[in-house]
């Protein structure tokens, strides 16, 4: 560690980032298994001068720390800058992680288990893909910081396809662990795509106009994530690609929204530090309707004059870090889930199967994997392909009531070519006047 922090202390600013990972994927398609796995490790450095980044990286053997310092300082002299960043903290950390590990082929049987768990007459497909990962990661800069974290996660995802006459439809459902794959109940997740595929067999076609809509904690999470969270990513407030560019302070929604990214929660985007050595801390987004602040980076939090807040990711060594999300949540209200749901007419929405977000306008589609007609505060018939349309700050308005329950789902994020896990959630929400087509 000693001879890292004379290397970089060459340099007005540098850091250095060791990476040793491995991992495996187990994938069953229609009982064909395919399983791989791999290790692998390396470096990178930046260094700042002149206002400008160098970044250089490589794998292990192929360039020691002084070539690749050599090689960042190159690339950072070539232009002059207006990068500033704060004073980088110099902290002494070690987080481990503690994973139970479960043999390979204890894992395959358990999958294998669970993918005839998905079998029925009207099942014409499944799939079911597990991966784990077990990472450590160094991190140290000429500041004298000296960061050492462990982590590791486990991701399973299943999905099944069921036929009756002309339909098809779609299931799918998503688990995780950060402590093996022994603590997660791969038949019980596989069945949820099972049933949720079979139940849209029967179901209806989606209304067309304005509805009041429940949203379930899943969905909820979606919009904190896709429409708010990354509205919210410093990078795009500084370049002026968000609508929420200038809005600090404002009310953006109603006082029944409260919205953070916690990066410490004990969920499965969470993490210690972030790739810059800076600790993971709670960014409150919206509360009680008002912009309070965005997630950042050392550059970007120097940029807007804000605290650093740790949410410079990287997906590997390979790569330099950028903005990202972790934890994003919808804070819990205080009204009853079952009253949530006491209105005249409207529509409940069930998971999520894709949409797109335009963080310059504000614009959003999002499609639930599966709906239901609300009846006097009484669920009905089940419908399928509905699809909400919308603007985050109109909808955040249109809140109508927050429940006082809390669920949380999860997801790899992707951004710049890069992607890393995260979750989002939330409790039933109510929303009114929203566009379905």
């Amino acid at each position: 560690m000693v001879e890292y922090g004379k290397l970089l202390s060459r340099y007005p600013y540098a850091e250095l980032r060791i990476e040793r990972a491995s991992g495996s994927n187990v994938s069953i398609k229609d009982g064909e298994v395919k399983n791989t796995s791999g290790e692998g490790e390396g470096q990178s450095v930046r260094v700042l001068i002149n206002g400008s980044w160098g970044f250089a990286s490589a794998s292990r053997g192929r360039k020691g720390i002084e070539e690749l310092l050599r090689d960042a300082e190159r690339l950072s002299r070539l232009g002059a800058g207006k990068i500033k960043l704060p004073e980088p903290e110099a902290r002494k950390k070690e987080v481990l992680a503690r994973v139970e590990p479960v043999g390979p082929d204890e894992q395959v049987d358990a999958l294998l288990e669970a993918a005839k768990g998905m079998k029925t007459g009207k099942v014409s497909s499944t799939i079911i893909s597990c991966s784990d990962s077990r990472t450590r990661k160094e991190f140290y800069n000429s500041h004298g910081a000296e960061i050492i974290q462990e982590t590791g996660y486990t991701y399973l995802s299943c999905s099944c396809i069921a036929r009756s006459g002309d339909i098809i439809q779609r299931g799918s459902s998503r688990t995780w662990s950060r402590s093996g794959f022994g603590k997660i109940d791969s038949a019980a997740t596989a069945a949820l795509s099972r049933d949720k595929a079979l139940r849209l067999l029967d179901a209806a076609a989606p209304p067309k106009g304005r509805f009041t809509v429940v949203l379930d904690p899943e969905m909820t999470g979606v919009f904190a994530h896709e429409a708010l969270g990354h509205a919210c990513e410093s990078d795009a407030i500084v370049d002026r690609e968000s609508i929420l560019a200038d809005k600090l302070g404002m009310d953006i929604g109603n006082e029944l929204v409260t919205i953070v990214d916690d990066p410490a929660a004990p969920d499965f985007g969470q993490y210690a530090y972030d790739d810059e050595g800076v600790e993971g801390r709670m960014a409150v987004l919206v509360e009680k309707g008002v912009l309070k602040g965005y997630i950042n980076s050392l550059e970007t939090a120097c940029e807007l004059n804000h605290a650093p807040n740790g949410h410079a990711r990287a997906e590997d060594y390979g790569e330099a870090p950028i903005v990202r999300m972790s934890n994003t949540y919808f804070q819990k209200g205080k009204t009853p889930k079952d009253e949530v749901f006491d209105v005249k007419s409207g529509v409940y929405l069930k998971g999520m199967r894709g949409g797109s977000v335009d963080i310059f306008s504000g614009g959003f589609m999002f499609k639930a994997e599966e709906a239901y007609e609300i009846n006097g505060g009484e669920l009905g018939k089940i419908m399928r392909d509905v699809t909400i349309t919308g603007n985050i700050l109109q909808t955040m308005l249109d809140v109508e009531c927050v429940g006082d329950d809390f669920g949380t789902s999860p997801g790899i994020c992707g951004k710049g070519g890069q992607s890393v896990p995260v979750s989002d959630g939330g409790p039933h929400i109510r929303v009114k006047n929203v566009a379905i087509g």
